[in-house]
């Protein structure tokens, strides 16, 4: 009976990914109530009110210096199909298309691993459908899951482009790493300069430099449109005016500078005014959005501004301090798991109150560091190996590209966020799937390699 039902999920894996899925999801939507809560559609202070998104969705987002516009665009499709589907629907049905290309991400990863199709239904029923941190992101209304798609998407084609280069492949790279960029300011526009740098190996190789060059150009423009944005109406080049403040909430500098460099609205009117002062005053600057005490308000561009240098210096003279304190919180944010986030979907604590608990229990706190400490412990060791070849496999290069992408997100949720680090850790699920994927093809090569050894 076990053969059977075995070679029935080999043939029909993708239909059995798809189907399990499907009824899970119909007992955590149904069953369990779990879905979006509509509290924080439009509650998140990266999210702009819908009243605005409605009135004029273009004027909006172009008026909106806060933030990369891509997501903002993305709910206000969702409110200007009110009259057909609610939002919240809406963003539910988005996020659960997000899960499943995440799944045929992972699906053909797994495939150029050489995993066979009853391991790809098992890896991707244990490590997608069932886990609780997609579970959870699926079911909240921030760019993160979005983003952790985009690095799943942006990984299974550089896996592709490092086994055979093709056109295409090097496009879909830098769409969606440009999609990143526009999405959340953590990828800042310099993003798609490292994405160019890990594809050269390949475009030189095939001798192709001219022509990428040519791309990365054209999608480094493209990428730094908000940045271009914001500087030629708000005198600030960057994708997001909280940069600033951002820098000085992630080094403790805000304390020291309170409320100029905090995200409070102390004196906000003040600062709004002065803003508008160092800025000629110019018609456009008087646009509701920009004057609503929202935290796309002027005042705060001004309190940004103002904080940016201070805040790196801060960091500088007190290296070391900072650094232990980042330490200690990087420890602490890799013994929970993703689901310790501050937002929670619909009726999340009642359903899984279990989970939540065991979250917060010390030898689970131990256990799930010691699953992260192994799984960077194995891929660094992974990484010198392959660096010590002489010739390198196109998995080689895969594997070296996925812990740069991954190195990179480490750094800036490290230094660039100070509680939201879970947040920034689940949008690298990608590299755990891949580290987990590589872990038990070791150890099932190795258990063959003994069976052989052995007459087994």
């Amino acid at each position: 009976m076990l053969n059977k039902i075995k070679k029935f999920i080999s043939k029909n894996y993708i239909f059995c990914i798809l189907f399990s899925y499907l009824i899970i999801r119909i007992i955590t939507y149904f069953y369990l109530d779990i879905s979006i809560d509509e509290k924080w559609l439009f509650g998140l202070w990266q999210h702009i009110d819908d009243v605005y998104l409605k009135e004029n969705l273009f004027k909006t987002l172009l008026y909106f210096h806060a933030q990369p516009p891509l997501w903002n665009l993305i709910i206000g499709v969702g409110v200007k199909l009110q009259g057909y589907i609610s939002v919240k629907v809406f963003m539910n049905i988005f996020n659960m298309i997000c899960t499943l290309i995440i799944a045929y991400s992972s699906i053909n990863i797994l495939k150029l691993l050489k995993f066979n199709n009853l391991n790809i239904y098992i890896f991707c029923l244990l490590l997608i459908i069932l886990s609780p941190s997609i579970l959870l992101f699926e079911n909240l209304p921030t760019y993160a899951h979005f983003t952790c798609v985009l690095l799943f998407l942006i990984k299974l084609y550089f896996f592709k482009i490092c086994n055979k280069y093709k056109f295409k492949y090097e496009l879909l790279i830098y769409s969606f790493s440009t999609l990143i960029i526009l999405s959340w300011s953590a990828y800042i526009i310099y993003f798609n300069i490292l994405i160019f740098f890990l594809i050269l190996p390949v475009v030189l190789n095939k001798k192709k430099f001219y022509n990428s060059f040519i791309i990365f150009i054209m999608f480094f423009i493209l990428g730094a449109f908000p940045s271009i944005k914001n500087k030629i109406l708000f005198n600030i080049f960057s994708n997001s005016s909280w940069t600033g403040l951002n820098a000085a909430q992630a080094t403790g500098y805000d304390r020291q500078n309170w409320p100029l460099c905090s995200f409070q609205r102390d004196n906000l009117k003040i600062y709004n005014k002065l803003f508008k002062n160092n800025n000629n005053n110019k018609v456009y600057l008087n646009n509701k959005f920009l004057n609503d005490n929202s935290f796309n308000d002027l005042g705060f561009i001004y309190k940004s501004q103002n904080c940016s240098l201070k805040s790196k210096q801060f960091l500088i003279s007190n290296f070391f301090e900072i650094s232990k304190i980042k330490v200690q919180r990087f420890i602490s944010v890799h013994a929970h798991l993703s689901i310790d986030f501050l937002f929670k979907p619909k009726n999340w604590k009642k359903s899984f109150s279990i989970l939540e608990n065991l979250n917060y229990n010390n030898y689970f706190k131990v256990i799930v560091f010691l699953f992260f400490l192994s799984n960077y412990f194995f891929y660094f060791l992974l990484v010198i190996n392959i660096l010590q070849k002489k010739n390198r496999d196109p998995v080689d290069y895969f594997i070296i590209i996925n812990l740069i992408l991954y190195m990179y997100l480490l750094f800036v949720s490290f230094y660039g966020s100070s509680w939201e680090q879970e947040r920034m850790r689940y949008t690298g699920y990608s590299f755990i799937f891949i580290s987990v994927a590589l872990i038990f093809k070791s150890i099932f090569l190795k258990f063959n390699n003994f069976k052989k050894n052995y007459g087994m």
